[in-house]
């Protein structure tokens, strides 16, 4: 778990997001092509907005795809929160509480999907379950 600093640029979309969706929002990472945002536990309805409005307003608003993730205490039901909507098997957590070694396992066919074309889609997950728990490495099984 590091200390997480925020650029101009991601406080304002943190800003807008929620003021747009009235949740509250703990991270960012911000991708060429997608931004993410971690919500408080209990928030991804209220963030996501009915008939998903807040996720389509904010998308038309910042012209890139958007993504939002429940935050969780659980090391393993935040891991599983990070790869939806991928059907995840099995988590399975290896070492101490100071670092541990987080081994997911995917059915065959999301596999490439929840690895993403070169490794995009596990470097999300790798840096968000990081910046929040303390995690060595994450793996797809």
């Amino acid at each position: 778990m590091s200390e997480i600093t925020f650029s101009n640029e991601t406080v304002q979309y943190i800003n807008v997001a929620s003021k747009y969706s009235k949740a509250g929002i703990k991270d960012c990472l911000v991708e060429e092509d997608r931004i993410i945002f971690v919500v408080e536990k209990g928030q991804i309805g209220i963030a996501i907005g009915s008939k998903a409005k807040n996720l389509e307003k904010l998308r038309t608003l910042f012209k890139k795809n958007v993504k939002f993730v429940e935050f969780d205490d659980d090391k393993e039901r935040f891991i599983r929160n990070l790869c939806k909507p991928y059907q995840v098997n099995n988590v399975s957590i290896e070492g101490d509480e100071n670092a541990s070694l987080v081994r997911i396992e995917v059915s065959p066919r999301d596999k490439s999907k929840i690895i993403g074309k070169g490794g995009r889609n596990i470097n999300i997950i790798r840096k968000l379950a990081q910046r929040h728990h303390p995690i060595k490495d994450v793996q797809i099984r």
